[in-house]
């Protein structure tokens, strides 16, 4: 096979949750333990209502919607908001034993990928997702497999980046984020100057970039679009 020009000193960081893996069960599962613990503290929303709520939180750019409806709901009470939040991660193992899944293609389209390009994860997540993913026969496609719970520091932090770039040995700008959430994801590896393609689907989906400097390299909402748009972009560094 013949590669093109720079490819392989390019490196694809990826996001896991919701770009690699589908964690809708997970999600769903989560935003309902926090309904009802809700519910318990006295602050009954209909699961409708709740979403919205939910929604209204994402576009407010929070790090996290649900630490922010606690927050809405407890207000200044901190004892308040930490037995809320501690009774919600008290279910944290059975929401996490709901498994994951790949999103469909996605096996495919890395093993493509690992063929021209150097792989890393840069997910927010628990060091032992990559048994998750080596179960699912995704992560022999990577050759960094850094996450938050492996290197103890979360985005949209951008020593998290910096992070993993160091430890994979490039540079940002020899690196392109792919990664669902324009918070998390794409504007803190912009400000690096880390080229970004943002994964538009899911519930970070509605989001929009506020100004300039928060618009992706690419955009895509299909899987099987990222081999074109990552070539796109290399080639045009």
């Amino acid at each position: 096979m013949i590669l093109r020009e720079n490819a392989m000193n390019t490196v694809l960081l990826f996001d896991v949750g919701e770009t690699i893996l589908d964690a809708t069960s997970q999600q769903d599962a989560l935003m309902e333990v926090h309904r009802t613990t809700l519910a318990r503290f006295g602050f009954k929303l209909s699961d409708e209502a709740y979403r919205q709520l939910d929604s209204v939180k994402i576009s407010e750019f929070v790090p996290s919607p649900m630490h922010a409806i606690t927050r809405h709901f407890a207000g200044p009470d901190v004892c308040l908001f930490d037995e809320i939040t501690k009774r919600v991660r008290s279910h944290y193992a059975e929401i996490r034993s709901l498994g994951f899944r790949l999103y469909p293609g996605a096996a495919e389209i890395l093993q493509q990928l690992a063929e021209e390009y150097t792989l890393a994860l840069a997910g927010n997540a628990p060091a032992n997702i990559t048994g998750v993913l080596d179960d699912l026969g995704v992560l022999r496609w990577f050759r960094h497999r850094e996450v938050s719970g492996s290197i103890g520091i979360k985005k949209p932090d951008e020593r998290f980046f910096l992070t993993i770039l160091d430890k994979a040995g490039f540079a940002p700008s020899e690196a392109i984020m792919i990664g669902d959430r324009l918070d998390n994801d794409i504007i803190p590896a912009k400000r690096l100057g880390i080229r970004t393609i943002w994964f538009r689907q899911g519930r970070y989906a509605a989001l929009e970039p506020r100004e300039p400097d928060e618009i992706p390299d690419g955009t895509v909402t299909r899987l099987e679009d990222l081999p074109s748009t990552i070539s796109l972009i290399a080639e045009s560094s």
